[in-house]
């Protein structure tokens, strides 16, 4: 039997996906779905700044006809909400659940380490359930 983890850096994914602020948005999708995934972390000198996600293209998309030349910068959902890789599991589900978001950074001072998804959150619960 596998203990689950209790820290997030010992959870979390690495390294994270990302673009730039001035990556376009297209850019920003051909790297979501080359890897399968529904978000990037937007960096800026190694810092997350934002997140754009699938959810941003969504409520946008009919409304923005140059969409995709747009710069991610300019669409990103911000403020960007994070963890250290020291946080407790535990504590990242009631984060998530009153922010109402599906991804998380993890940060160590101001630098992007890796990333918490509600997968990840799935995995572990599995993990505590067998225990």
């Amino acid at each position: 039997m596998v203990k689950a983890p209790d820290f997030v850096q010992q959870m979390m994914s690495s390294p994270v996906v990302h673009v730039a602020p001035d990556a376009s948005v297209a850019d920003a999708l051909r790297a979501m779905i080359d890897r399968d995934i529904g978000a990037v972390v937007v960096v800026d000198d190694g810092r997350p700044v934002g997140v754009f996600t699938e959810r941003d293209v969504s409520r946008r998309v009919l409304d923005d006809p140059q969409l995709l030349v747009r710069r991610v910068g300019d669409v990103m959902s911000t403020p960007v909400v994070s963890v250290a890789p020291t946080g407790e599991v535990v504590f990242i589900f009631g984060l998530m659940t009153d922010k109402r978001i599906r991804r998380l950074p993890v940060v160590e001072g101001d630098r992007l380490v890796g990333i918490i998804t509600e997968r990840d959150l799935l995995r572990w619960v599995d993990a505590v359930a067998s225990e």
